[in-house]
């Protein structure tokens, strides 16, 4: 037994609550009496907010064995029940306690048993009363991997683990006991990430033409000897093949429009040839889909065609939109005191798994789901950038960036497996021709048009113009983190650049128009600021009145068609089209100078600055294309209806309480 470890273990099911101190058996007890001893010392326990939510008591703290996890092994999978954290730490597994008096005896199992493939139902054979002596010998197996000399994480523990001291995380003072301090400095996170180079595009593929019989062959070296022979499957990959055949005439692809029932094997069907094109041709196919679990179901299946994982991950990158992967911005400023409390602590446990995250997904790749779970209302989304806040070549940590990285590694990749948004997008906007796909395979086809419904609609909402705001005017009041306002990015500019300058500062007065701090609440007061919190009202009062689907008792969100409209929301639609074409023109005039900048550079514009100015030109042209859709949806309202589009207007809510409307 470790001395530092001497903390009794709670562990409470639906059916019971156990209760053990180090080497003792464990009693079953009340909740008040849990609660009570909660309130005495730590406990050691395994997902802290789900035993809360058992106990009835949402301010149980304590020892969180998934917290301990997460630093110890970060960027390793790992379920988070009694069973998981079995497997994990491969722990013998614990039997109930027999004997009696003061020396009780622990029988152990070994070897582990073998789960059912359905998945951890896995207290099985694990009585409850043995599980709080789990959660001593897995607590024992972390701490005693900090003093272990071939530990894979070391690098950047301590560093982290001072970090987390100062933050008074449960376990640092325990972990400080046996976590030695590096010899020398240690390369922390910022400085330990790889960088990624620049290099040549990529030729054009050869022009080939596959053979029905290759891509055959291909399909069964990728199903393997003695599969079960599947014409439907072979079909699949015959037909397939030809689309990959040169083209005979000027923008005219070969294009083949597959349907395949369930236990065909379509996924093998079209990795054959493509993988076998790809390889022989030189180019890249891109694969779409439209969930994020056939993603990874794909994933899995190109690990059988690069069987070493060097090469897999060399010839097979997954790409996702920006809002799926860690901002190392959003993450330095959260590290330097834009998180507070244990949102903070949450940030200095995402700093351990990004150092050792294969692609810095953290919705769906390497970091652990339950990790942000453990942290009530400390989500992680302010770690991302999901409101294209991106700075590109203006970031400290451009060259470092897991988003730019996973573009790059996509130029030569063989596979690309992305989603429908990502590849329309990439379509849409010019940033990426270098990476533009030439050859894709649509895989959940049927789902493409919601996506570019999805992707390519507007709105015109409260929450949306407040973000607009806040890109241009950067935090009011009280807020915290970055500074992001148009004149804080482009400082140089508005300082040495008279044009520049008045563009920024005519942008920032006409965006005050837009709703800023406590709209929603002025709102629901009858009070609203401003043209847009004019027609906000308006849009509220007039989805409540059309209301006759019985949702407005149930709290659900609400809508109506963009139909018969009165005069007063008319009137408001008018003014605020004015509101939103002052804010366009001066972000339009501001495009215009910085592209003259760029093209012209004035002797101030040094190689930072010019950084900072392209990725401002990028950024910039999608907010002037929003605001020129939404001046474009509202030139709709009061007007003849329009067939090319499907305007409605919309009040959401949940459990009753209104949060945007639009």
């Amino acid at each position: 037994m470790i001395a530092s470890l001497n903390f009794p273990a709670l562990h409470a099911s639906h059916s019971a609550i156990w209760f053990a101190h180090p080497g003792k058996p464990a009693v079953r007890i009340s909740k008040g009496e849990a609660i009570a001893r909660a309130a005495e010392t730590p406990l050691i326990m395994l997902n802290a907010p789900l035993i809360a939510q058992r106990l009835g008591y949402p301010e149980l703290s304590g020892l969180d064995l998934l917290e301990l996890f997460a630093f110890v092994h970060p960027a390793q999978f790992m379920v988070p029940t009694p069973m998981g954290l079995v497997r994990a730490l491969k722990l013998e597994l614990p039997l109930p306690f027999r004997g009696g008096g003061n020396a009780p005896e622990l029988a152990l199992q070994s070897p582990l048993p073998t789960l059912s493939p359905k998945g951890e139902r896995a207290e099985q054979g694990l009585p409850e009363s043995s599980i709080p002596a789990l959660l001593h010998a897995a607590a024992e197996a972390l701490i005693a991997t900090l003093e272990r000399p071939d530990w894979p994480q070391r690098e950047g523990a301590w560093t982290g683990l001072q970090a987390l001291a100062r933050l008074r995380w449960p376990w640092a003072g325990v972990a400080s006991r046996h976590l030695k301090a590096p010899e020398k400095a240690e390369r922390w996170l910022f400085s330990r990430l790889p960088e990624w180079e620049e290099q040549p595009p990529r030729p054009q593929p050869r022009q080939i033409t596959l053979a029905e019989n290759d891509a055959e062959a291909q399909l069964e070296a990728l199903t393997g000897a003695g599969a079960e022979r599947r014409e439907g499957q072979r079909q699949f990959a015959r037909t397939a093949a030809h689309i990959f055949a040169p083209r005979e005439k000027r923008a005219e692809p070969h294009m083949l429009l597959a349907e395949a029932g369930t236990g065909i094997g379509k996924t093998l069907g079209y990795l054959a040839p493509a993988s076998l094109w790809s390889h022989a041709a030189g180019g890249t196919v891109w694969i779409s889909t439209y969930t994020k679990a056939l993603q990874r179901q794909l994933s899995r299946e190109t690990e059988r065609i690069y069987a070493d994982e060097a090469e897999f991950r060399k010839r097979v990158v997954i790409r996702k939109g920006r809002e799926n992967y860690l901002c190392l911005l959003n993450l330095e400023d959260a590290l330097q005191g834009g998180f507070q409390n244990r949102a903070a602590v949450l940030a200095q446990l995402v700093a351990r798994w990004a150092a050792y995250s294969r692609d810095g997904d953290m919705i769906g790749g390497d970091l652990p789901g339950w990790l942000t779970t453990l942290f009530r209302r400390a989500g992680v989304t302010a770690l991302t950038d999901r409101r294209g806040e991106c700075v590109y070549a203006g970031c400290p940590h451009y060259r470092k960036c897991f988003i730019e990285h996973a573009a790059r590694s996509s130029q030569n990749a063989d596979l690309v497996i992305a989603n429908h948004a990502l590849v329309m997008v990439n379509a849409a906007r010019a940033r990426e021709q270098q990476g533009r796909p030439t050859r894709i395979i649509f895989d959940e086809g049927h789902h493409l048009h919601d996506a570019a419904d999805s992707m390519f609609a507007v709105a015109l909402t409260g929450q949306e113009t407040v973000e607009m705001r806040r890109w241009v005017m950067g935090p009011e009041g009280k807020s915290r983190g970055r500074r992001r306002g148009l004149a804080a990015r482009l400082s140089d500019v508005a300082s040495y650049d008279e044009l520049g300058g008045r563009a920024i500062e005519a942008a920032r007065i006409a965006a005050e128009a837009l709703p800023g701090e406590g709209w929603l609440a002025r709102i629901r007061e009858g009070a609203p600021s401003g043209e847009i919190e004019q027609l906000l009202a308006a849009i509220r009062g007039t989805v409540y009145a059309r209301d006759e689907s019985g949702a407005e008792d149930a709290g659900y969100g609400l809508e109506t068609e963009l139909a018969e409209l009165d005069g007063p929301l008319i009137a408001a639609a008018m003014e605020a089209a004015r509101a939103i074409h002052a804010l366009h023109q001066p972000l339009v005039a501001l495009g215009r100078r910085l592209e003259i900048l760029i093209e012209d550079p004035p002797d101030w514009l040094d190689g930072p600055a010019r950084a900072r100015i392209e990725g401002a030109i990028a950024s910039l042209g999608w907010r002037i294309d929003l605001l020129a859709a939404w001046a474009s949806l509202l030139g709709r309202i009061g007007g003849p209806a329009d067939p090319d589009f499907v305007d409605w207007l919309a009040l959401d809510r949940v459990e009753g309480r209104e949060y945007d409307m639009g």
